[in-house]
């Protein structure tokens, strides 16, 4: 009997359509974001080997949610209840691999307001089935957002020099489209500043970054500040790449799939370096059909609302 490993990749060798491919996948018992990731790693090529597991294996990534109406107890008793490990501390930025923590942030105006700051994620199942059964015990208790909380993700692992310096380069290159299917308020937000104009009175350098190769010249084009859309601080407090931009929500499907655009930008960005803007979400070039689909569905629903 052949092995799943052998099983897929001989539907992955054959001639079948992509659809074909995947239905076949299925079969073996694949779950869909596996195979989300099984495609991109065939489009990045060989280096990233055929197993699905091999894609974000040199990488970790972490969520914080930012929340109101979520009282401790009551969460904690929440995610007591989802099997999930979950402390009340006072505030830190020690990193842990074990639970989940609540911390305060004096940002978030409402009652009762939290930081749920999840431990070092693997970017697989784990990862992401740990995140949703976080999401499930806000959603129990009613945490509520507004326009005062954020999400912030960080991606860590073996990122390289250049891959850092490149990822920071790609995001300026893609901060236009991204902020198609972000809130309004996220475009140019206080504590996640555009690096286009931002009307935030911080510095700015786009030459200094533009032609940075080094960590310090990424902070240098920052002057070291960490309130913009991606955070050049958070890697030497935490060894990882910062995003900020995105609106707080306790939406499983949300957090999962900006989760998933990090991730694999930071991936992408191992081996290549835009050198232009990117002005539509069919461009960006490392996601898939069913990513595109959903953000350009994101960046609809937000118009409509804007209407």
């Amino acid at each position: 009997m052949k092995s799943l490993n052998e099983q897929i990749e001989e539907v992955m060798a054959s001639a079948k359509s992509p659809r074909a491919k995947r239905d076949d996948l299925v079969k073996t018992g694949l779950k869909e974001r596996d195979i989300d990731m099984l495609f991109f790693a065939s489009r990045m090529g060989a280096k990233y080997g055929k197993k699905v597991a091999q894609l974000f294996s040199s990488y970790t990534f972490g969520v914080e949610i930012e929340c109101f109406n979520a009282p401790r107890q009551l969460l904690l008793s929440a995610a007591y209840r989802q099997g999930l490990a979950m402390r009340s501390e006072s505030y830190n930025h020690t990193d842990n691999r074990h639970y989940y923590k609540l911390v305060q942030d004096g940002s978030i105006r409402g009652n009762d307001p939290v930081e749920c700051v999840s431990p070092i994620l693997q970017g697989d199942n784990t990862g992401f089935d740990s995140l949703k059964a976080c999401c499930d015990a806000l959603n129990e208790i009613g945490a509520s957002v507004n326009k005062s909380t954020g999400l912030h993700i960080h991606v860590g692992g073996n990122i390289t020099e250049q891959q850092y310096c490149n990822t920071f380069v790609n995001y300026y290159y893609l901060e236009s489209v991204i902020d198609t299917f972000m809130a309004p308020s996220r475009k140019d937000a206080y504590y996640a500043s555009s690096m286009h104009n931002t009307a935030n009175g911080r510095y700015f350098n786009p030459y200094t970054l533009l032609g940075a190769n080094t960590f310090e010249q990424v902070g240098n084009a920052f002057r070291n500040d960490r309130y913009f859309k991606i955070n050049c601080e958070s890697w030497s407090r935490h060894h990882t790449i910062e995003f900020r931009l995105h609106g707080g929500t306790t939406n499983y499907e949300k957090i999962k799939m900006w989760a998933l655009f990090c991730l694999k930008l930071v991936a992408w960005s191992a081996e290549n370096r835009l050198s232009s803007e990117v002005t539509t979400i069919d461009n960006i070039p490392f996601l898939d059909e069913t990513e595109k689909t959903y953000f350009k569905q994101r960046s609809s629903d937000l118009q409509r609302v804007a209407a």
